[in-house]
């Protein structure tokens, strides 16, 4: 009789913890327990608090900015940051619906009343830190907090949380993307760009470090082969000016391009550029006409992306890889255009 009784126990023991690491991922599926402000988005408030939400070497980094983006890769969600030191105006944004969540520091923000909020702590070792979410998304609320519950016995929270102690009494407030600032304003100027998203291409290919050159021969801050820079009318690039003065240069070029496509409007034709600084304009003419026998729209860049990703396709696919757009062409288009946001909230135009 005891052995029997042993033995119910241990399967209730079983049923138990299987529905424990099990549910998470079951509302994580179930996305209709909780709604989203944004589709395909979560949209989060914070402000620069310790090592919330900083620019490091012109990268995004942070401890909040970096839990974020791993829960996000849990629901399948694309993060978007809204940057709002006023813990008031961040409250009235979640109120309103503007944003999904809202992170409050219990050092830096003096929240009067958490009425009509539900309260997520973080974690154990940052313990003023808090997510909050709207009292009427309470299935958001209860999937946070099975989240982070797991997330910080796991050996990826203690690295993570490791990394930012260490850091937690350094001043992170960088006060421009790159000693560069000046110089890609003045010759972003000239072509209608913002300043901003020229800095964050120069990131995306060399990280603002000039002395980089590629096994192509692309050599400087806007890594420019030399007989691209004789095409654009450039004797020389051996100048941190002259280097951004030809990267400017080739995007007029580009720019120009596809504006001769009308419908093209300049949002898309912005990515098109982007792609086609890193791949050629050649290629993504090949890349859009193959889109376009496939019945989708080439003026797109989304629809070119789509159409033209192996990953997306059958592998087995007999079509010719000329007609598969390369991994690094799709990534340095997405990366440039996410840290640009991200550039948005730090500095002004």
């Amino acid at each position: 009789m005891a052995r029997l009784v042993r033995r119910h126990k241990i399967a209730i023991l079983l049923v138990v913890v299987c529905f424990l690491l099990l549910y998470p991922k079951r509302i994580a599926d179930n996305q209709a327990v909780f709604y989203f402000v944004k589709d395909n988005s979560l949209v989060v408030a914070l402000g620069i608090n310790d090592n919330a939400y900083f620019l490091k070497n012109g990268n995004v980094s942070g401890y909040q900015f970096e839990l974020i983006n791993k829960y996000c890769n849990t629901i399948e969600r694309h993060p978007v940051f809204i940057l709002e030191e006023d813990i008031d105006r961040r409250l009235n944004l979640l109120f309103s619906n503007d944003v999904d969540i809202i992170v409050c520091d219990t050092k830096t923000d003096s929240v009067s009343s958490l009425k009509n909020i539900n309260s997520v702590r973080i974690d154990k070792d940052f313990s003023q830190a808090f997510w909050l979410v709207n009292s009427k998304n309470t299935g958001l609320a209860r999937n946070l907090n099975l989240w982070i519950n797991r997330y910080v016995e796991t050996k990826n929270y203690k690295l993570l949380s490791a990394k930012y102690k260490l850091a937690q009494k350094s001043n992170n407030r960088q006060t421009s993307i790159s000693e560069y600032d000046d110089l890609i304003k003045k010759h972003s100027a000239t072509i209608g760009w913002d300043w901003r998203l020229v800095a964050s291409l120069i990131c995306q290919e060399s990280q603002f470090m000039p002395d980089v050159k590629s096994h192509k021969d692309a050599m400087g801050l806007m890594q420019i082969r030399q007989q691209t820079a004789e095409f654009l009318g450039f004797d020389s690039i051996d100048s941190n000016e002259k280097n951004i003065a030809a990267g400017i240069k080739l995007i007029r070029f580009l720019d120009n391009y596809f504006a001769e496509d009308s419908t093209i409007n300049d949002a898309e034709r912005i990515k098109f550029v982007l792609a086609a600084y890193n791949s050629g304009h050649g290629k993504i003419d090949i890349f859009r006409k193959h889109t376009e026998r496939e019945g989708r729209n080439p003026s797109i860049w989304n629809e070119v992306e789509n159409t033209n990703d192996r990953k997306k396709r059958n592998k087995n696919s007999t079509t010719p890889q000329v007609h598969f757009l390369s991994k690094e062409t799709i990534l340095f288009v997405r990366e440039i255009l996410i840290r640009y946001e991200h550039y948005k909230n730090f500095f002004s135009q």
